[in-house]
């Protein structure tokens, strides 16, 4: 009978691709850039929120934090009538790093209008997190 080592080199290669891909997300991809409200537009409106999912490029943002379940249920039905998918003003893109946000972060969203579809989605100049007072 002869050992076949192949599945330690592929269990191997697979557990290296896991923890690069930890490693890489956990490294933030920008800089902080110090930004003054007075440079976005002025017909601007704010919205405060949770984070309760994160994309690549967008966000959704609901009312109240959410358990593991509402993660993996929200991924398939919706987040829930309360929510909103924010994502990135294409001319402020350098300042929004949405991967420095964690799941039930609070946040403040500097964006332009909402729009009414489904779901209800806004443009994003700038996030900001908010202080817990607990």
């Amino acid at each position: 009978m002869v050992k076949n080592p192949q599945y330690k080199r592929i269990l191997l290669a697979c557990s290296l691709v896991l923890v690069s891909f930890v490693i890489l997300n956990a490294i933030p991809l920008q800089k902080s850039i110090s930004f003054d409200v007075a440079e976005i537009p002025d017909n601007y409106m704010v919205i405060e929120g949770f984070v309760v999912s994160k994309q690549f490029n967008s966000i959704w943002l609901a009312e109240e934090p959410i358990s593991f379940k509402g993660v993996v249920l929200g991924s398939i039905k919706g987040y829930g009538v309360d929510s909103i998918k924010v994502s990135k003003n294409k001319d402020y893109e350098y300042i929004i790093n949405f991967g420095q946000l964690k799941l039930n972060q609070k946040v403040r969203v500097y964006c332009d209008y909402v729009r009414e579809s489904n779901p209800p989605k806004s443009a994003a100049f700038y996030v900001e997190l908010v202080e817990n007072s607990d």
